[in-house]
C-alpha cells in the first residue's frame, strides 16, 4: 500500500517562513555561530598555543584538533539521543555544556587540559547540530528548505567572522598570549543566552507522530495553534516507539547504504580539503612570513569571501540542486589550490597571492560543500533516524579534521595542497555519482515513503 504522506505535514510543507519558523531558524542558527566562534578561535590561538604550551607542529594540530574530534563523538552521542527521546531536550540543555567548557578551556594551563576541555566543548556543540538541523528542517517549507537550512551556514561563518574580529582588536590591545583566552571566555556567552530563549520551542512534530507520542503531540499542536500552523491530528498516521537496537539495526541497514555512502562522501571530502583554509590558513599566512596581527587580518579577509561563497548558496541551492553544489564544489576548489602550489613551489608566492588563493578555497568549498553539510542529511534518512544520519555526517566533516590537520603539518605546504587537489578531484567524481538528490521535494517524499509503508502494511 502507498501512502502519500506530503499531505499530511501539509501546513508546514507548503507553508511560508512565518514568526515561528523564523524564530526556531534564529536559536537553531546561533549553534552554528557558537561552533564557528570556537573553530576560528581555535585557528586563532594556534598562533600562540604551541609557543605557550611548547609543543611541536603536530602536536599544535592534534591540540586543536580535539575540538573536532568532540564535535564527530558529540554528533554520534546526540544523534542517538535525539532520536530516542526528542530534539528538544538536547535544543535546551546542550547550550549550558557549551557555555562551561568554553569557559574552562579558556583557563587551560598546559596541552593536556587544552586537549580535554576542547575535546568536550566539541562534543557538547556535536550535540547541538544533531538536535537542531533535524528539529529546523522538519518544521521547514519544502521547497525552499535547503535555502532556511543554509542560513545556519550563513550564521557559522558570521560567528567565524566576529571571532576572527575580536582576536584581531585583542591581540593589538593586549598580548596574544591573553587574547585567546578573552575570545574563549566571549564564546560562552551566546549559548548563556540560549539556554534561556530556547526553553519555549517545542518539540519536533514529525518526531512525536513517527515515535507515537501521543502526549507531545497534543503539547506541540497547542503551541502551533498560536501561530496558525496547527496540524489536522486525526489525518497524521502515528508510526511506533522503537528500541535503540531496532534504530541501529535500521540504520545500518541494506536499504540506508546509498545513503550512509552519500553522507560519509561529502562529509569525508569536506574535512579532507576545507581545513587547509578554515583552520590552518591564519598558520599559513604565519609561515609566510605575517606577523601575528596581519596573519589575523588575512584570515579576517578570507574568511569574509566564504561568507559571500555561502549567501550564493541561499539563492541557488534550491534551483540547482544538491548533485551540482557538491560536484562543482570540489572540482572548483582545484584552481585555488593550484595557484598557491604553483606559486609556492616556484618560490614567487606573496601573502597577496596566499590570501587570494584560500580565500577562493573558502567562497567555493565553505560556500558550495560546507553549506550540503546542513541539508541532504536530513532530507534523505526518515524521522527516526534523523538524528543519527546528522552525527554519521559530523563523524566524518568534524572527525576528519584531526588526520587532517595533521597530515598539512606533517608533510609541509607544498605536500599539504597537492594532497588537497587529488583528494578534491577524487571527490568530484565520487559527489557525480553517489549523490541523492532531494531538492524541493518533502521529508518525507524525499524516502519515497518507504519507511510508512512498511509500518502501515
Amino acid at each position: 500500500m502507498v501512502v502519500n504522506e506530503i499531505d499530511f505535514f501539509d501546513v508546514l510543507d507548503n507553508s511560508k517562513m512565518g514568526v515561528f519558523q523564523k524564530k526556531l531558524l534564529l536559536l537553531a542558527s546561533l549553534g552554528p555561530f557558537s561552533d564557528a566562534f570556537n573553530e576560528f578561535g581555535v585557528s586563532v590561538s594556534l598562533v600562540t598555543v604551541g609557543v605557550l604550551f611548547h609543543l611541536s607542529a603536530v602536536l599544535v594540530a592534534i591540540m586543536v584538533a580535539s575540538y573536532w574530534v568532540g564535535v564527530a563523538v558529540g554528533g554520534i552521542v546526540g544523534g542517538v539521543v535525539s532520536d530516542l527521546i526528542g530534539r528538544r531536550t538536547l535544543f535546551v540543555y546542550d547550550t549550558l555544556g557549551m557555555a562551561i567548557f568554553a569557559l574552562f578551556s579558556a583557563l587551560s594551563f598546559n596541552g593536556t587540559i587544552y586537549f580535554i576541555t576542547r575535546f568536550l566543548l566539541g562534543l557538547f556543540i556535536g550535540l547541538d547540530y544533531a538536535a537542531a538541523v533535524p528539529l529546523v528542517s522538519e518544521y521547514s517549507p519544502a521547497k525552499i528548505r535547503g535555502k532556511v537550512l543554509s542560513v545556519e551556514k550563513v550564521f557559522f561563518k558570521i560567528g567565524g567572522l566576529v571571532t576572527i574580529a575580536l582576536s584581531l582588536a585583542l591581540s593589538i590591545l593586549i598580548p596574544k598570549n591573553i587574547a585567546w583566552r578573552i575570545d574563549f571566555i566571549a564564546a560562552a556567552i551566546v549559548p548563556l543566552i540560549l539556554f534561556f530563549l530556547r526553553r519555549d520551542i517545542p518539540e519536533s512534530a514529525r518526531w512525536a507522530f513517527d515515535t507515537d507520542n501521543t502526549k507531545k503531540v497534543s503539547e506541540i499542536n497547542k503551541k502551533l495553534e498560536k501561530y496558525g500552523l496547527a496540524l489536522n491530528v486525526s489525518k497524521i498516521p502515528l508510526g511506533k516507539k522503537r528500541t535503540l537496537k531496532e534504530n541501529v539495526s535500521e540504520f545500518f541497514s541494506k536499504k540506508n547504504s546509498k545513503q550512509l555512502l552519500y553522507i560519509f562522501w561529502i562529509g569525508t571530502g569536506y574535512a579532507l580539503t576545507v581545513n587547509i583554509a578554515s583552520v590552518y590558513g591564519t598558520a599559513i599566512f604565519s609561515k609566510l612570513g605575517a606577523s601575528g596581527t596581519v596573519a589575523l587580518a588575512d584570515t579576517l579577509i578570507t574568511a569574509f569571501l566564504g561568507l559571500f561563497g555561502i549567501l550564493l548558496m541561499l539563492f541557488i541551492v534550491d534551483k540547482v540542486g544538491r548533485k551540482i553544489t557538491g560536484t562543482l564544489g570540489f572540482f572548483l576548489t582545484v584552481i585555488p589550490s593550484a595557484l598557491f602550489l604553483i606559486t609556492y613551489t616556484m618560490g614567487i608566492i606573496t601573502l597577496f597571492i596566499a590570501v587570494l588563493a584560500i580565500g577562493l578555497i573558502f567562497f567555493i568549498n565553505v560556500g558550495l560543500i560546507g553549506t550540503l553539510m546542513y541539508i541532504p542529511s536530513v532530507e534523505i534518512t526518515p524521522t527516526h533516524l534523523r538524528g543519527m544520519m546528522i552525527g554519521w555526517d559530523k563523524l566524518f566533516a568534524f572527525g576528519l579534521a584531526l588526520p587532517a590537520l595533521t597530515l598539512y603539518a606533517a608533510v609541509g605546504l607544498k605536500y599539504a595542497f597537492i594532497f588537497v587537489i587529488i583528494t578534491s578531484i577524487i571527490f568530484g567524481i565520487g559527489t557525480y555519482f553517489f549523490t541523492i538528490d532531494s531538492t524541493g521535494k518533502t521529508l518525507e517524499e524525499s524516502q519515497g515513503f518507504d519507511y510508512l509503508d512498511e509500518e502501515l502494511k
